[in-house]
């Protein structure tokens, strides 16, 4: 019977775990003796996460010993240009060890030998004489690639130490084409700067993966320099001794004997590794496997009163209250128990157990009245009871759900939102978001304590429940004067209160506005499309003839099309199997099924997204009520999801006509209002831009005057369609970091076309040029970027050593402040638009914002009345939002908005 063995590069991965855990919570996470742990806690945590999903026989980690190996015998300044490590990191290394020591896991380190020296020799021993063991190797060092074999994978971690890429032989050959022995030969040709390594000074991956790729190994390819480009050969002729010395550094040595090596069933000593977290504070962990003790639970004084119905007795002031439910889609929650914390204890009411309130979700004329709490329903309706919860948009949706009112603006604060707003990359879920701010007060998500079903909720103990939901309205309070702190410090207290909060409610109010859906319509088009469907499935297999129409293939599989494509037609394969929309495009002339394939593609994205995708979202009262997410963006921009209603297509004529089942009730339309070029107008007011201002103002075509300038125009000479389309195209991709490549590929001209294109708007728009240079440098030296009202956005890619993420990075460093601010602009028009329609008590609904584009529901005899107001609150609200922070006097660009409207969304556009 085939075993699995975890062998782990201790270095790598302790090392990823301490720089990816100090980015997400811009701290390092000690214990209450100031002992740094955090690279140990997220080291613990990615092995602990491993052994949940997979069931290893035994695991092995090696270490680096000391300094010098018989690398550096070789080369003296072999990694002499890496940064010293961090001594908060360098004290973790033994922690680690410890840990492994009390969870009586093997580890091992060697003088002379690196870690992956020990892991290639251990696996290669098991390769040789254990034939029943398959091997995962657990690293970021991709010079382990070359240990791969069929019974040999590495696990690469993505982000942090979690989301781990499997590698084996197919995948190393997607990524780089070729075998695991060819890889010192590639790494030879491009080197390792985290290395020192030099390689062949010219020669990057792509050139690297495609020279061995073709000649399979250096010898070869020195064999055969007469054959390749002169610059080129220059480059490998010059550095000859360079590349063989480098592949000679990055073959991994397995022809040693490590002492002590032993194989044996994994057997975690919990009594140790108990002491372990005990010692070292580590509590989610400690929760997590179910041990318990006093020492290392922050709150293991809490006591939480368990109660089967409200009494005013438990209320006060201010009130920490936490619904709990498991659903994601909380408009079909249930709610499983309501916890709440303040000065009078901390209460827990089971609802999973008794006969807990009818949950409504939109059914308007429900007959059997639900069964509710008076005295809870008081407390909802109390103004002078406020309420802190984690999440108010969802909070209050399952609380009307369950039948009751209450007052929106009791509820106070929002833990959730707050600290997205503190840091908008951390995962937007209550452990991850205490973890944040408090990093000893640590917490299970609901996955791992309810056992990820509820069907496991019945069984559970109520104490259990009490303890974990109480805990959470107990931490909602503990944590929140912290958070508000930490917020003010970082200058982002005013996008908390004067935006992100207030949108809370214009948010929840969209949700339950929701849209109406023409079911006939949904219906008609449902059918034509799978007629469509249908007639293009019996012409693809007419195409293909009756030999392979028999194989039954499926056109929409991904694998089935590429072995139709590359192995049986044996059409190009122009990138690496893929079967994506661009390589569809390419392959138009090579083979006739390609453009009824590409036709399926599209009816099928429509049939099983739009069509059958909206079908199961429509709720009793004939509407789909979306969620909208506020705190998933790294921008500030809101999403939508249950159903996405953000990315319905206005281009292809096909998809558009899904946009004809939104409908308007009878005696109201729908009204788009859209702000024109938001970004380019952002970009003129922050850079600022002298041209790009004189544009707007005197109400110019900006992609017209922009083509103008880009190619030295005369006045008389007409701009062609296809020159305003090209600077439309660099005009949007100057915001998001446009190369030169990019826009060669965008506009399928040579990289030097483009980059002259490119040159030439930065000549004639200077302060572009001089912005963005700006902001680089400033977020390199912060770590952030941030827009007009210091909303922030960390970068740890700007510190990668790796040459595209460090590109990526600085395109976020332009792009963030531009899609930051025209989103705050979109929440401060909103925000101001809602309170006017509240104050006034008009009828008219926000239903959906998409992109720039905010679409109300207005009744026709308010027309007159809220189409002049909403126009001004958009038009003014770039002011409105600088006057936030003092400087709305400093705006000189005006916001223009389009208006459309329709009785359906396909008549908005």
């Amino acid at each position: 019977m085939t075993k699995k063995i975890l062998l782990i590069d201790g270095n790598s991965l302790i090392y990823r775990a301490y720089f990816a855990n100090a980015y997400r919570t811009k701290t390092i996470l000690k214990t209450s003796q100031g002992i740094p742990t955090n690279a140990v806690y997220s080291f613990i945590n990615m092995l602990l996460g491993l052994l949940k999903k997979e069931s290893y026989c035994d695991i092995k980690v090696a270490f680096d010993k000391g300094k010098k190996t018989w690398r550096h015998q070789k080369m003296p300044d072999y990694k002499g240009n890496r940064q010293q490590t961090p001594p908060e990191l360098i004290s973790q290394l033994p922690l680690a060890q410890e840990f492994l020591d009390s969870a009586n896991i093997d580890w091992f380190a060697m003088d002379k030998y690196e870690a992956d020296d020990l892991i290639g020799t251990i696996d290669r021993y098991l390769e040789k004489h254990c034939p029943d063991y398959e091997i995962d190797i657990l690293t970021s060092d991709k010079d382990l690639f070359q240990l791969i074999t069929p019974k040999t994978k590495l696990l690469v971690p993505n982000s942090g130490t979690s989301d781990l890429t499997t590698f084996g032989l197919e995948e190393l050959k997607a990524k780089w084409n070729c075998r695991p022995c060819e890889v010192p030969d590639i790494k030879g040709l491009m080197g390792d700067p985290s290395d020192n390594l030099k390689g062949v000074n010219g020669i990057g991956e792509k050139t690297a993966i495609a020279l061995i790729g073709e000649y399979g190994s250096l010898e070869n390819i020195y064999d055969h320099l007469d054959a390749l480009r002169p610059s080129v050969r220059e480059k490998l002729i010059k550095d000859k001794e360079s590349a063989f010395f480098t592949r000679e550094m990055a073959t991994i040595d397995t022809d040693f004997a490590v002492p002590d090596l032993k194989f044996k069933t994994l057997n975690l000593n919990m009594a140790e590794l108990g002491k372990f977290l005990t010692k070292y504070e580590m509590v989610s962990i400690f929760k997590r496997l179910g041990l318990t003790t006093e020492k290392v639970n922050p709150s293991a004084n809490f006591d939480v009163q368990i109660v089967d119905h409200w009494e005013s007795k438990f209320e006060d002031e201010e009130n920490n209250l936490f619904v709990q439910n498991l659903e994601d889609n909380y408009h079909h929650g249930k709610i499983i128990g309501v916890a709440w914390s303040n000065k009078k204890g901390n209460f827990y009411w089971d609802w999973s157990q008794i006969n807990a309130p009818k949950q409504l979700s939109f059914f308007e004329d429900q007959v059997l009245a639900p069964q509710i709490d008076e005295a809870f329903a008081r407390f909802l309706l109390n103004t002078r009871c406020l309420k802190n919860t984690y999440d108010i948009k969802k909070t209050l949706t399952l609380l009307k759900n369950a039948g009751y009112k209450f007052a929106e603006k009791s509820f106070i604060y929002d833990m959730m939102v707050a600290s997205y707003d503190l840091d908008p990359l951390v995962k937007a879920n209550f452990p991850d978001h205490l973890s944040m701010v408090e990093e000893n007060l640590a917490f299970l998500t609901d996955e791992e304590f309810f056992r990820g079903s509820t069907r496991q909720v019945r069984n559970l103990e109520i104490n259990e429940k009490a303890k974990f939901i109480g805990e959470k309205a107990y931490l909602i309070g503990q944590t929140k004067t912290k958070i508000l702190e930490k917020l003010k410090s970082a200058n982002q207290l005013v996008i908390y209160e004067k935006i992100d909060y207030p949108f809370i409610f214009v948010l929840y109010s969209m949700e339950q506005t929701g849209i109406e859906i023409d079911v006939t319509e949904l219906r008609e088009q449902t059918q034509n499309i799978k007629n469509n469907l249908d007639q293009l499935e019996r012409q693809m297999d007419q195409i293909l003839g009756p030999e392979l129409k028999s194989r039954h293939i499926n056109y929409g599989s991904p694998k089935q099309l590429q072995d139709l494509l590359f192995e049986i037609l044996k059409l190009p394969n122009l990138a690496k199997g893929s079967t994506g929309h661009e390589v569809l495009v390419q392959l138009v002339d090579e083979h006739p099924i390609i453009k009824p394939l590409l036709e399926h593609r599209k009816f099928s994205k429509i049939y099983n997204t739009y069509l059958l995708g909206f079908d199961k979202y429509i709720f009793p009262d004939k509407k789909i009520h979306t969620i909208f997410n506020q705190t998933l963006t790294s921008t500030g921009r809101i999403s939508s999801g249950e159903p996405n209603i953000q990315n319905i297509s206005v281009r292809d004529e096909d998809q558009k006509q899904v946009r004809k089942i939104l409908v308007s009730a009878p005696g109201s339309e729908f009204y788009s209002f859209d702000y024109s070029q938001i970004e380019l107008r952002v970009i003129a007011q922050v850079a600022p831009e002298p041209n790009l201002l004189k544009i707007f103002k005197d109400h110019g075509d900006v992609h017209e005057e922009t083509a103008r300038k880009i190619f030295n125009l005369k006045p008389n000479e007409p701009v062609t369609r296809e020159m305003r389309r090209q600077a439309k195209v660099v005009n949007f991709g100057i915001i998001y970091g446009l190369s030169p490549y990019g826009l060669s590929k965008d506009l399928n001209i040579s990289v030097s076309e483009a980059k002259k294109i490119i040159d030439s708007y930065y000549a004639n728009f200077p302060a572009i040029a001089q912005y963005r240079e700006k902001v680089i440098n400033l977020a390199k030296t912060t770590g952030y970027a941030e827009n007009v009202v210091h909303r922030q956005r960390r970068i740890p890619e700007l510190a990668s050593a790796n040459y595209h993420l460090k590109q990526f990075g600085e395109r976020v460093a332009v792009n963030t402040p531009l899609q930051g601010t025209s989103a705050d602009i979109l929440k401060v028009a909103m925000n101001n638009i809602y309170t006017d329609l509240q104050k006034n008590d008009r009828q008219t609904m926000m239903v959906a914002q998409i992109h720039d584009e905010i679409i109300f529901s207005i009744p026709n005899e308010e027309v007159k009345l809220v189409v002049p107001m909403i126009k001004t609150k958009m038009e003014h609200a770039f002011i409105d939002l600088l006057d936030l922070v003092n400087q709305g006097h400093l705006i000189s660009i005006a916001l223009e908005v389009s208006e459309s409207h329709g009785k359906n969304w396909l008549e908005l556009k």
